[in-house]
Order: C-alpha cells, then structure tokens, then sequence
C-alpha cells in the first residue's frame, strides 16, 4: 500500500508515517522510484503506536517494546513495560488529585 492509503486507513498522516520511520518505528520497502510501500498488517501497528503515544510513551520507550509486540519480550523488555505502566498510575493519581482540588474550588465560588 503507497503511503497515503496506509495513513488513511490507521486514521493517521502520511506526515506521520514518516515520523515512526525516523524514530525506527517502521520500515516501509520502497519502489524503485523511491515510494514507500507498506504492508497491510502495518495498519494495525500504527494504531497500536499512536495509543501508545496517546498514553504517554514516548517513541523510545515504544522502540524498546518492539520485540514484546512480536512475542519475544526479554525480561528487560517487560521491566521497562512495568516501568512505564507505574509511571502512568502515578500521573494517573496526580491528575485526579488535582481535578478534586478544582472541584472543591468550583464548589466554593
């Protein structure tokens, strides 16, 4: 698939696209006119990568699991998993504190 209709098809950009490419997300082939060409189970990996950029990974982190998401996770693999699910849990907290605070401030005025 060219990259236009792998992009509209994981609801994304083919900006975007190029962006996971740069940071080792994904290696389209290429034509020999340079085009980008993609697989169809491509379209599922993206969705994945942007829910994970959605809950706050960044493209390393995501890198790092890379392996995981093929069924081979070293141990390594699932600590840092581990580590970045505890790191959201914290954020998690911290916002629903600080949404409480609002409300009490709300509830005041």
């Amino acid at each position: 698939m060219s990259i236009g209709e792998t992009a509209r098809r994981a609801g994304s950009s083919p900006r975007a696209l190029r962006y996971y490419e740069e940071q080792g997300l994904l290696a389209p082939t290429r034509t020999e006119g340079g085009q980008r060409r993609y697989q169809a189970d491509t379209v599922e990996r993206i969705i994945l990568y942007r829910r994970l950029i959605d809950a706050g990974l960044g493209t390393e982190v995501i890198r790092e699991l890379l392996p995981c998401m093929n069924g081979s996770a070293s141990s390594d693999t699932v600590a840092t998993l581990q580590r970045e699910h505890k790191k959201l849990l914290a954020q998690a907290r911290e916002l629903e504190a600080t949404a409480g605070r609002l409300e009490s401030i709300l509830e005041s005025l």
